[in-house]
């Protein structure tokens, strides 16, 4: 039977080797903000995410985990326009699909672009610092009808590829970077086997959210402000959650890769997945002009003279 299920899983991964997935777009108080399509890379001028050269919509594998290309993908490059938010908003996160094969955990991560003059523009992605604000636990949610069972990333599926994310409620104005990732495990049980899909989107925090909460007489970190971790130190080959054989019938629970979510995270439970953002408008992003303000970013009729 476990033989059986691992010959699906690998006919599916050869049936779908060009079906992989980006992010198209954001969805942030009813405003839609564009992601960086890698097949058609200069369509978009004022997209909020980073570009990268994975034409093949693939992925990064953990022998590639001390690579920068683990950070924001293949080649990541910061995109010079941000999506305005608040702290404690909720984004909703559009693939653009996902193979039903593909089982695995969905994790978010955030980075403040420290002393700046443009935001997270030019960025050195190497600097950044990471703070996980959603692990999508429990990532396994039951084995009902055998191995490999039901995963986040099926929730992902059934909410038309999306992933509704929660924002902490004490973020700091400012820039930051978001890293939104999926991992499909259906090749995880060899070496190299498993698959991680890193996608960044610059963000500015436009308000101040709530103070930083006393408890006792230590203060609440503001999430992104403590000292976070380097993508290149995020996981290991050898994580329980990286080399694992999802096909086992004696998987009971899995092991999140990663450092553990922050105290201060707000992440939206697999049960309320289903609450859709409804687009009304096309949102404006803006670009960093000082270290402390925006201007809204040109739309696409004027950004060609604005990149030079």
């Amino acid at each position: 039977m476990v033989r059986a299920f691992r010959l699906l899983a690998s006919c599916a991964m050869f049936s779908q080797a060009l079906a992989h997935s980006h992010i198209l777009y954001l969805i942030i108080n009813g405003q839609q903000y564009r992601g960086f399509n890698p097949h058609a890379p200069d369509a978009i001028t004022n997209s909020i995410g980073w570009s990268t050269s994975a034409v093949d919509d693939g992925f990064v594998t953990p022998s590639n985990y001390s690579n920068p290309d683990i950070i924001c993908h293949r080649d990541g490059k910061p995109a010079k326009a941000h999506a305005p938010v608040k702290a404690g908003d909720k984004i909703q996160i559009q693939w653009n699909g996902w193979p039903q094969s593909h089982k695995g955990p969905v994790l978010s991560y955030l980075a403040p672009c420290a002393n700046t003059t443009d935001g997270c523009a030019s960025v050195d992605k190497r600097k950044l610092s990471w703070t996980k604000i959603d692990d999508s636990s429990p990532v396994l949610l039951d084995e009902k009808g055998g191995p490999p069972g039901r995963w986040a990333t099926d929730v992902l599926i059934t909410q038309n590829n999306t992933w509704l994310l929660g924002l902490p409620n004490d973020l700091e104005p400012g820039p930051y970077v978001l890293r939104h990732e999926l991992i499909a495990l259906h090749y995880a049980n060899l070496k190299d086997g498993a698959q991680n899909y890193p996608q960044c989107v610059n963000l500015w925090v436009e308000a101040p959210g709530l103070k930083a909460a006393k408890v006792g007489k230590e203060e609440v970190v503001v999430a992104g402000q403590k000292e976070g971790v380097p993508a290149t130190a995020l996981y290991k080959a050898t994580d329980p959650g990286v080399a694992i054989d999802i096909y086992t019938a004696a998987l009971s629970t899995y092991v999140i890769p990663g450092p553990t979510l922050a105290p201060e995270a707000k992440p939206v439970p697999v049960t309320d997945q289903g609450l859709k953002s409804t687009i009304t408008a096309v949102g404006t992003p803006v670009v960093v002009t000082q270290a402390t303000s925006t201007v809204p970013i040109p739309n696409d009729k004027t950004a060609a003279a604005f990149k030079g």
